[in-house]
């Protein structure tokens, strides 16, 4: 899938501190043209025009840095952590690499594409499953408790580091590569978390050929806004964030940024929703008509 994760920090109006696993950059720019720089090395400049989604971007290595060990952390936690995702790495690979070649060929129904928020992960207990002294007195097998208790402390205490782990073990958009690809979580809030994925248009050539361009309008509409309603729900089973922020991509440019509460969220009886009427009742940047479709917007 592609997971890519970013800690963003505000340091002055343009310019911000970010922080990856791949290491801290600071980006600096205006709309339409912004450059970063990052402690492995690679400078990124993009120029583009704003609200049309053309851009280009150059890339270049200015020097190697030595990775650091993950097992060098002096935070028991996040080294026990750390270790926990070290000892799965070479089957997550394995399952993205499978994955990858299953997003490629899919073909969904489109009652399937508009109800993909009907269904979300089951919520996490953080603060039970840190008080609890069993698997069993809790409802998880023991490896599964015996990381949920290591990561709890750090979730609970709302350390972003633990929670982009915690993001990078459990996967939680695993079920959803058929519909996107490229999600990307990124917070400097640890009540908030922001995700950006890249809508699978190949999920959608069923429905684009037996459809007139109004109907598969529609259609694509309700999947962009079932999508979003289903990664919000998934966010806030798994992290206890009260706002989650989803951007969405469609054909390299972003077409719905929205902001969802969990309290409101938390609400709404999914079965019996419309998911464009619900999405857009939220805070939200869309541009969209029956005729033409989506047209890019800015992002909240």
């Amino acid at each position: 899938m592609g997971l890519r994760f970013r800690k963003t920090i505000s340091l002055l109006p343009g310019v911000r501190l970010n922080i990856s696993k791949s290491g801290i950059g600071v980006s600096a720019g205006v709309p339409g043209l912004r450059g970063s720089i990052n402690t492995s090395g690679r400078m990124t400049g993009t120029v583009g025009i704003p609200g049309t989604g053309v851009s280009y971007v150059k890339t270049k290595t200015i020097g190697k840095k030595s990775k650091k060990s993950a097992s060098s952390s002096k935070d028991p936690d996040k080294k026990a952590l750390s270790e926990k995702s070290a000892a799965t790495e070479k089957k997550s690979e394995r399952k993205e690499l499978s994955s990858g070649k299953q997003h490629r060929s899919v073909q969904i129904d489109a009652n399937t594409l508009k109800s993909i928020h009907n269904a979300s992960d089951e919520k996490i207990d953080w603060k039970k499953i840190s008080e609890s002294e069993s698997a069993e007195s809790v409802g998880y097998d023991a490896d599964t408790w015996e990381y949920l208790r290591t990561a709890a402390p750090g979730v609970l205490n709302g350390d972003i580091d633990t929670y982009l782990q915690v993001i990078s073990d459990v996967n939680p958009l695993d079920d959803l590569l058929n519909y996107g690809s490229d999600f990307q979580f990124g917070t400097d809030n640890p009540s908030k978390m922001e995700v950006e994925f890249v809508i699978n248009e190949d999920a959608l050539e069923n429905a684009r050929q037996s459809l007139t361009d109004r109907e598969y309008n529609s259609l694509l509409q309700d999947f962009v806004c079932s999508m979003a309603l289903r990664i919000a729900r998934d966010v806030f089973a798994l992290l206890p964030v009260s706002e989650t922020i989803v951007h969405v991509v469609l054909s390299e440019a972003t077409v719905f940024s929205v902001e969802f509460d969990c309290a409101t969220l938390n609400k709404i009886n999914f079965s019996y929703i419309d998911p464009s009427n619900t999405a857009t009742k939220f805070r939200n940047n869309m541009n969209f008509d029956l005729k033409n479709g989506f047209s890019p917007v800015n992002r909240l």
